[in-house]
């Protein structure tokens, strides 16, 4: 059975990129239709629109006495 990484390390043989997103593990195998052109590229958007709208920000630091 071929791992994620063996998938991986193959794309990168033949010279197709993987997403960022694939990449950073947070979803699985996707190539890369854009040549890592994230600023133009809808999935990219739409998980940075996801990310900002579903995250609680992290409480503040309590200041230093």
């Amino acid at each position: 059975m071929k791992t994620t990484k063996d998938k991986r390390a193959r794309g990168k043989q033949v010279g197709v990129s993987h997403c960022i997103w694939s990449e950073a593990g947070v979803v699985s195998s996707r190539s890369c239709t854009r040549r890592l052109d994230c600023e133009r590229c809808l999935f990219d958007q739409n998980m940075m629109d996801f990310f900002a709208d579903n995250l609680t920000p992290l409480p503040a630091m309590p200041q230093a006495a």
